[in-house]
């Protein structure tokens, strides 16, 4: 909700706007001279003030000054009765946003106010988006198996509440595409959604990366900036391999998710946020809690709805549709027309995937760049795969194992004679017509 001071030392006046900007929705705190408009900047977060220009103690340029001294973000509607081309040049030059002459409609006020909050709205979406340019975000679950049908089901229940949802799960899993999920059914979906990995930023960055720095902060902040949980506020931040998170920022965190809000680092004003928390980490907090590594109080505030994503090992009947799914995305990546056969669907699916669905679409992008003909086939996946899935199908028996090594032989040169069937004969030592007979015998078209 945005925050807005009020600075009007006319009682009449100052009642009149307060009660007007309330019923419109906002937070609004009043203040009925310039020090004392000044004190309750310095302990709050505004993103509006509106302050007349005459007042007792401090008037509204020094009041304006003092602010753009130290924060160019928060906008100031400067009022006065006693207007001038001078005056309205002067307020501008100083950085006001506007500049309003009593008397005033209270709607004309209401409209400008509605004008610069939207702006910053998306101002801050903007640098939501610059933030996430490079990530895909068009990605989905995919996959309906039973293990997956209680994913959904657990997203369906949960997402249109603000309780607070810790992912677990194996690396590749799909993790980050479940919270984005929840966000996408949340009623918070036309908010932002912002991600940051635990694990990739050093801890001694990690402070300011969350909760923003003011300038000055530390060496090299030559300016304030905004943390994450400042970018989400409204919408959803996915705190990612939580599990790497530092333990004095434990701590900080949960007077956040306790409280709802922060200082920035460097800072003394207190920032309250509305912002929906998910949390994603490969590791068994349970066992880091009794390494002594976690918190127990964080993981208890944490994990309000366990979300678990299953590992591909236990949900093998997806291989199809992900296989699929990941062609279709990397043909019309890389300009390809590949297909899948079902031999080669069967052979994924005799290997466990220790890197999960992660490494299933690693495979997909690498044999659709390199397969030589129109069809991915057992040929086409990495030799430890296709070996073991061998050594597994053949169960030791000798001409078992001939017989798919025959296979691999035939396909492979159809392959690389583009199925001219005479050619295959010749690359194989063979006549057509016994080129022919094996192909019939193996179901090749």
């Amino acid at each position: 909700m945005p925050r807005i001071l009020l600075a009007e030392d006319d009682e009449i006046m100052r009642i009149s706007i307060y009660d007007r900007l309330r019923k419109h929705g906002w937070q609004v705190d009043e203040a009925e001279d310039g020090l004392k408009a000044m004190a309750l900047y310095e302990k709050n977060q505004y993103h509006l003030i509106i302050s007349d220009i005459r007042m007792p103690g401090m008037d509204g340029l020094t009041l304006l000054g003092n602010i753009r001294k130290h924060n160019q973000e928060t906008d100031v509607i400067i009022m006065t009765a006693y207007g001038s081309v001078d005056d309205a040049i002067k307020c501008l030059r100083m950085g006001a946003a506007d500049y309003i002459l009593k008397p005033f409609d209270l709607d004309d006020l209401i409209i400008r106010a509605t004008r610069l909050l939207s702006h910053q709205a998306v101002r801050a979406r903007c640098e939501i988006l610059e933030a996430t340019c490079r990530q895909t975000h068009d990605k989905e679950l995919f996959g309906t198996s039973e293990a997956m049908q209680q994913v959904y089901s657990l997203i369906a229940q949960a997402a249109p509440t603000n309780a607070t949802i810790l992912i677990t799960g194996e690396s590749g899993t799909g993790k980050e595409l479940a919270a984005r999920a929840i966000h996408n059914a949340s009623p918070r979906r036309d908010k932002p959604f912002v991600s940051i990995n635990c694990a990739a930023i050093p801890e001694g960055l990690m402070e300011s990366e969350l909760f923003g720095h003011e300038r000055g902060a530390f060496t090299g902040a030559d300016q304030r900036r905004k943390g994450k949980f400042e970018l989400a506020d409204g919408g959803t931040l996915l705190l990612d391999e939580l599990g790497d998170l530092p333990g004095p920022l434990q701590a900080k965190l949960l007077r956040v998710l306790q409280e709802s809000q922060f200082e920035r680092v460097g800072g003394s004003k207190s920032i309250r946020v509305d912002v929906r928390i998910l949390a994603c980490t490969s590791k068994d907090l349970t066992k880091e809690v009794t390494a002594g590594r976690f918190r127990q109080d964080l993981l208890y505030r944490l994990q309000v709805i366990p979300l678990r994503m299953p590992p591909l090992r236990e949900h093998k009947e997806d291989i199809d549709e992900l296989c699929h799914a990941f062609i279709k995305e990397f043909n019309a990546l890389h300009g390809r027309s590949a297909r899948i056969t079902r031999e080669t669907i069967q052979c994924l699916k005799q290997y466990d995937f220790p890197g999960n669905t992660r490494e299933l679409r690693n495979l997909m992008e690498r044999a659709s760049v390199l397969c030589r003909g129109p069809q991915i086939i057992p040929g086409d996946l990495p030799f430890e795969l296709t070996h073991k899935t061998d050594h597994l199908d053949a169960d030791f028996n000798l001409s078992a194992r001939l017989a798919v090594a025959e296979k691999e032989f035939l396909l492979t040169a159809l392959r690389q004679s583009n199925g001219n069937r005479t050619e295959a004969a010749r690359l194989l030592g063979i006549s057509r017509k016994n080129l022919w007979e094996k192909m019939k015998s193996y179901s090749l078209e």
